[in-house]
């Protein structure tokens, strides 16, 4: 049985929840009249928005690691469109980019006035193919010296999962009652 959204409900599916000895003491008949202990002033969808947009996966290729085109090389990829056109996705693969910028660029695109919506997207699309990406810093400080790095990395490879094993299931598997006693 699924609701509207395509979820799986099925009659009394939240009963394991309620009968939790956590909320033994819980008023769940009357959980619909009672206020909240706690009501968030929220005047904008900002308000409630915790985290940074973060770039969908297919928004860079896999093939964006490398060199980027050279100036001729766009031009011939970009040889139906205008050569004002062609300049503005010269300038764009120039450098590499963040998904911050990233973001900026799209905004500057969509708000330029002297590119149609066709192109506009085809710069879009011809970005996240042939632009780079901004390579990251390591946030620990050891690896950001180049004269160490590989070698902390070697000793932390190496000593990375000592004191952990790994304990296969017993061969009947996971039994209830077992664990009951």
């Amino acid at each position: 049985m699924t609701d509207l959204f395509g979820r799986h409900v099925f009659p009394d599916d939240a009963e394991d929840i309620k009968d939790h000895r956590w909320f033994k003491h819980f008023a769940w008949e009357q959980i619909m009249s009672m206020k909240p202990p706690f009501v968030p002033n929220i005047s904008s969808p900002e308000d409630a928005h915790y985290f940074e947009d973060s770039e969908t996966p297919d928004d860079w290729s896999e093939s964006n690691l490398g060199v980027a085109p050279s100036q001729e090389e766009v031009r011939h990829i970009l040889r139906d469109f205008r050569p004002y056109v062609q300049q503005v996705a010269v300038g764009l693969v120039a450098e590499p980019h963040n998904s911050a910028s990233l973001r900026m660029i799209d905004y500057e695109l969509e708000h330029s006035p002297d590119l149609s919506e066709g192109e506009r997207q085809m710069l879009k699309r011809f970005l996240r193919l042939y632009g780079r990406r901004q390579r990251k810093r390591p946030r620990d400080m050891l690896l950001r010296d180049t004269k160490i790095k590989d070698a902390v990395m070697e000793v932390r490879k190496s000593s990375a999962f000592v004191g952990y094993s790994w304990r296969r299931m017993p061969p009947g598997g996971f039994v209830m009652g077992a664990l009951q006693q």
